[in-house]
């Protein structure tokens, strides 16, 4: 009997613990009735929320907003001031914290941590999604990556030739939350530098000239550096009203401190002055300052954000001493001129702007790192001084300026590091990678917190890749890997299903360079690469002599070109390590080891392609596949074109090779020009003639030339 009431009392119990529960859900439904349902936001009921107060940068990006929805949803959302107390529709609600112009409900509100953080989320209850900045920079940055992570536009649509996936509706789910903290490198600039493709490219349209800026915000990047902007009558150029415009800081030019160079002198007083230009000499110093004065004032009376930049050197990119006839001729002589004037700069900036400690950087560029190095430099300190170390000119290595750093300095740390560089570098096809990237970037940061990063980006189409991976790098240090972020960008472009294949074949694209030299920084792989301005100055060299010699031939006849002072470094081939013992048979050695390593990539790239789904191909064919096929063509043309040199005494040796160099060229340029299409259809055949960049049709005349003098 005893057993059997336990049994009941057990029963009793289970019975009214069910009713309870059944209690507890119900009432929590009924105090919210949108918990665990999702936001719906349908192609004919669409709203944003933002003011019209907002400053101009805001608008733009706003505007492209639009275009995301009309690309994927096919229609444009309604823009409206504040927000609906009609719940039964969805909102997406667009703040700037720092304006006030508009403000999140304060029982929604969640947290910002500083400068260009933002956050997207969603808030069921009220059927809103919010995208939230806590600047104008991190709203912008809120609004692309609603339309990167929900509508799925990649922030390189417009170079990716990306076809959207049209959508009816997006569900997102009442838990939506995506927190993006401040960035850990507070300046984070992009360089277009040698624009042959690039500048007639933008003169095409207004969109061309725009959308590049556009990507630079996309990807989170938030400065741009530029030359000289300088213009008469306290007057920036139409360039830096544009890069402000869009709501980017701008910085200039390791040649252009206060935002020009001595290009400018003549003209500042000729049309600024009304005078003949003085002489450049340094006892002129007078005349100097005013110069230096002017270009100040102009940016501070243009109101634009500016980075300001303190730099000494010549009229283009090259030392003060090349332009002013009185300049010293010692190396800590000229250490000295160059720590006055980099002082007297930094003491008109603080009169001109009131601020006695402004953000300020120089850049430790080719003489500039030499002198610095050889501790005879002594640039201004402060805690708002970046020093602003370079890549090892011609290869982007920590050079030996930033190695003896010594951390305790009061400064900042800036870093350039460049993916094109004109005469010797990476420039029609992408070469150091994002790998080598991340190596500089950990090393310097090793060092001391990194303020400040530029990156020459070349004519921009060409190295998207690697912008991209320095982009999410800057934001956040700790979150970064090369490989994890080769394969997510595999994904997001070419699709998950060969995102690996894909990942890998970029990887064996980079590893198939040339390496003319050992690596001699510790841990750094691929240190010195034959890229692809390098083959053209190797042609250039050869064809200087080409049969200049009727007796003993010139097995060395790469020299050295322009203003270099370190020896060897046009080049950097090692004839030992190549197993030759002169330069044409290094030339030769190294053609043999790379061929076959772009052949194969290039074989697996054409497979891969047909692999991939249609509106995937074009983008690999663009970014990896037709890279793959120049440098193969390309290594084939200085292969034979370096046999024929070689054996031009053997007359049929000569033509033959001549032919098949002729030949590879036309190949190479063929592949290279599978790439003009859409927008990008005179991407090539548009260039602006730039003598220090690969002119490919010169090469092919060039050769077509060598082998009628040798059938005569």
């Amino acid at each position: 009997m005893k057993n059997r009431m336990n049994s009941n009392n057990f029963s009793g119990i289970k019975s009214l613990l069910l009713v309870i529960l059944i209690q507890l859900i119900a009432f929590s439904l009924n105090a919210n009735p949108m918990k665990g349902k999702v936001i719906k936001l349908s192609k004919n009921d669409l709203t944003i929320v933002f003011s019209d107060k907002e400053d101009g940068p805001l608008k733009i990006a706003l505007n492209a907003f639009l275009k995301d929805f009309v690309s994927v949803m096919g229609t444009k959302p309604s823009v409206v001031n504040k927000m609906d107390a009609d719940i039964s529709k969805p909102e997406i609600v667009i703040v700037n914290r720092s304006s006030g112009h508009l403000a999140i409900p304060f029982d929604k509100v969640r947290k910002l941590d500083g400068f260009e953080s933002h956050r997207i989320y969603a808030d069921s209850e009220n059927n809103r999604i919010y995208l939230e900045g806590n600047d104008l920079r991190g709203t912008i940055y809120a609004i692309y990556t609603f339309s990167e992570k929900i509508l799925d536009v990649p922030p390189l649509h417009h170079w990716s030739s990306w076809i959207p996936v049209k959508k009816d509706e997006i569900l997102i789910a009442d838990d939506f939350d995506i927190f993006f903290k401040s960035p850990q490198v507070r300046y984070r600039s992009i360089l277009p530098g040698d624009q042959d493709f690039f500048n007639p490219w933008k003169k095409l349209s207004k969109e061309n000239e725009n959308v590049w800026l556009e990507t630079t915000l996309r990807l989170k990047l938030n400065t741009v550096e530029t030359y000289s902007t300088i213009e008469p009558g306290y007057k920036v150029s139409n360039y830096a009203n544009l890069i402000d415009k869009y709501g980017l800081v701008i910085t200039s030019h390791h040649t252009s401190g206060l935002n020009t160079s001595f290009g400018t002198w003549d003209d500042y007083w000729g049309n600024v002055r009304n005078m003949e230009a003085p002489k450049l000499l340094l006892a002129n110093e007078s005349a100097i300052k005013d110069f230096f004065r002017y270009n100040a004032e102009t940016v501070k009376k243009s109101g634009i954000e500016n980075l300001w930049t303190i730099a000494f050197r010549g009229k283009v990119d090259q030392p003060f001493w090349s332009v002013f006839e009185d300049a010293p001729e010692s190396d800590k002589d000229r250490a000295a001129v160059i720590n006055k004037m980099l002082q007297t700069q930094l003491d008109i900036i603080k009169e001109v702007t009131g601020n006695p400690n402004p953000y300020t950087r120089i850049t430790f560029y080719d003489e500039i790192a030499s002198l610095m190095a050889a501790g005879y430099l002594k640039p201004p300190e402060s805690e708002n001084m970046i020093w602003t170390y370079v890549a090892a000119r011609r290869d982007p290595y920590p050079f030996d300026d930033l190695v003896s750093f010594n951390s305790e300095k009061p400064v900042k740390l800036g870093y350039y590091m460049n993916f094109g560089f004109a005469s010797t570098g990476a420039h029609v096809a992408p070469a150091e990678g994002p790998w080598k990237m991340e190596f500089n970037y950990r090393y310097i940061n090793n060092k001391s917190p990194l303020y400040f990063s530029v990156v020459n980006a070349g004519n921009v189409r060409e190295f998207v890749m690697e912008l991209s991976a320095n982009a999410k790098m800057l934001w956040d240090y700790n979150s970064y890997s090369t490989d994890e972020f080769i394969l997510d960008y595999c994904t997001q472009y070419f699709g998950a299903k060969h995102a690996k294949q894909v990942a890998q074949l970029y990887k064996d694209y980079y590893n198939s360079y040339w390496q003319p030299k050992a690596s001699e920084f510790e841990g750094m792989e691929r240190q010195f690469l034959f890229q692809d301005l390098r083959y053209a100055r190797a042609f250039d060299h050869i064809y200087e002599v080409f049969y200049s010699s009727k007796e003993e031939l010139n097995k060395n006849p790469l020299h050295k070109i322009g203003y270099e002072s370190v020896q060897g470094r046009t080049f950097r081939i090692d004839n030992e390590f190549n197993k030759s013992q002169n330069q044409v048979d290094a030339l030769l050695y190294g053609m043999e080891e790379t061929l076959p390593k772009f052949e194969s990539v290039a074989a697996r790239c054409t497979a891969m392609m047909s692999e991939l789904d249609k509106d995937k191909q074009t983008f690999f064919n663009d970014n990896l596949r037709i890279y793959s096929y120049y440098m193969s063509h390309l290594s084939k043309t200085l292969y034979h074109f370096v046999f024929a040199y070689k054996n031009q005494a053997k007359k049929d040796i000569l033509i033959k090779n001549l032919e098949m160099a002729h030949n590879e060229a036309v190949q190479a340029k063929k592949y290279l020009y599978e790439g003009q299409h859409g927008i990008f259809s005179t991407w090539y055949s548009n260039a602006e003639p730039l003598t220090r960049t690969f002119q490919l049709d010169s090469l092919i005349h060039k050769i077509s030339v060598l082998k009628e003098q040798a059938i005569k």
